[in-house]
């Protein structure tokens, strides 16, 4: 077996296995298949643990758990850790082939996992025709071809047959809207197989010309039109034609929930062999709106969903926000302070209060506020704080990158720069470039493409 290349990090979320109750014995969440001539089955999820047994090529086993390149497994009459590299993997709901794809980006990853944070297991070139296994609801596709069978990005790929999207007959608008995430994509079909024109940012308006009926509007952009995912947008008071995604039922909240799950997938039905609309991810709140035969009914983007009631911690006091306004408020007090290290001196090792390095920075800014965080970035990303979206991304967020020009240490560190998020599509930092403390464009600018995670620290 040749060793694994390209940098291996942390992922901002650790895999996509739900979190399970010690004890209780695991579900399988499907099949894999060895590919290599022997595939040593370990004790635990690294190479320096014991070998328990080998399993020859064409060995099934059943999937336990997955984590970050590694699946839990049960062998025969042993249970223990392999290589998701050298498995071919079938998940129980997920459908065989649900389509193909041509790559559009110059250069691709193929990574392990659904999200930039897993490790790349090579790259697929402009062009390639990848067969699409899965769309795993959160912007990434699993999938099979160039000799690979990992997760790719559907920003940078084309589904084929795709048209654009049809359009419904009428120019005029049906109503106006406001943007209520960091960074959206605008892209020139209803979906994320089509090729992305542009951005909009939070706060901007935009006029919808149609309710695309799959998720999507058909906005107003430019000299002429395209298309924004309408989860993101939020109907503007007054408009006539919103229906708001609700329930043919009751739309009273019956109770708000957090997840414990480190993912959590979201079905159409209450059950595992519904279909999977997407996955949220700790410490998600949702709504919810009825439970059944130990599942929620919740709201789901622009309708409803369903989640298993085991990964839901209910909140006490219904139609309470379960203690965002107190991250907001620590994060606006971020802000504020760290507004005020603008222009000072970046100096590494430096934690002020005259001059900083970019860990240092927020580090000093965090603990000025009575939250202790980790003093370097690596430690922040690993210790500090919990894991956020993007799309949840709110004032105060820390934001880390990598990128690899900048990665001396030979491939161990999760990030090389770490951000804070200051809103309007700004962040602020301590920068090596310019060797002041300083703000700078997040998406549509030089960062866009090295964001790996964002964390929230109060």
């Amino acid at each position: 077996m040749h060793s694994k290349k390209g940098l291996i990090k942390v992922a901002a979320i650790t895999g996509l296995a739900l979190v399970m109750t010690t004890g209780i014995a695991m579900a399988s969440i499907g099949t894999g298949t060895v590919t290599a001539d022997a595939l040593r089955l370990r004790s635990q999820a690294n190479t320096n643990s014991s070998i328990l047994t080998l399993a020859p090529h064409n060995s099934v086993v059943t999937l336990l758990e997955e984590l970050d390149g590694w699946y839990k497994v049960e062998y025969g009459d042993q249970v223990g850790y392999m290589s998701a590299d050298w498995l071919d993997v079938t998940l129980t709901g997920s459908e065989a082939v649900v389509g193909q794809c041509t790559v559009t980006a110059d250069a691709l990853h193929v990574r392990s996992g659904a999200g930039t944070g897993y490790a790349s297991k090579g790259l697929v070139y402009k062009g390639t025709t990848l067969i699409i296994q899965e769309d795993c609801g959160n912007g990434w596709y699993k999938i099979t071809g160039a000799g690979y069978s990992g997760y790719v990005s559907a920003e940078w790929v084309k589904v084929s047959g795709s048209s654009g999207g049809s359009d419904s007959g009428s120019s005029s608008p049906i109503g106006t809207g406001t943007v209520n995430t960091a960074c959206l994509n605008v892209r020139s079909g209803a979906g994320t197989g089509y090729s992305r024109v542009g951005y909009l940012y939070n706060g901007n308006s935009v006029s919808i010309l149609a309710d695309c009926g799959n998720g999507w509007y058909k906005i107003s952009y430019g000299s002429g039109s395209a298309f924004v995912c309408a989860e993101y947008i939020t109907w503007n008071d007054g408009n006539s034609g919103n229906s708001g995604g609700s329930d043919s039922g009751s739309n009273d909240t019956q109770s708000i929930g957090t997840i414990t799950a480190d993912a959590l997938n979201v079905r159409s039905g209450a059950g595992t062999g519904y279909s999977r609309l997407g996955l949220l991810y700790k410490g998600n709140s949702v709504t919810i709106l009825g439970s059944s035969n130990g599942w929620y009914k919740i709201s789901y983007k622009n309708g409803v969903g369903y989640v298993s009631a085991e990964y839901v911690s209910i909140k006490d006091g219904g139609n309470n926000d379960g203690g965002n306004s107190s991250t907001s408020s620590i994060g606006e007090q971020a802000v504020a302070l760290a507004k005020q290290q603008l222009g000072k001196p970046y100096v590494y090792g430096a934690a002020g209060p005259n001059s900083f390095d970019c860990s240092g920075l927020f580090y000093y800014v965090f603990n000025q506020l009575g939250v202790s965080i980790a003093r370097t970035s690596s430690s922040q990303y690993y210790n500090s704080g919990r894991f956020v979206s993007v799309d949840e991304m709110q004032p105060g967020d820390l934001v880390y990158i990598f990128d690899s020009k900048y990665d001396y240490s030979g491939g161990t560190l999760p990030t090389t720069h770490v951000l804070m998020y200051i809103g309007d599509n700004t962040v602020l930092h301590a920068s090596t470039t310019s060797n002041t403390v300083r703000t700078d464009t997040l998406f549509g600018g030089y960062y866009s493409n090295y964001v790996v995670a964002v964390k929230r620290m109060g």
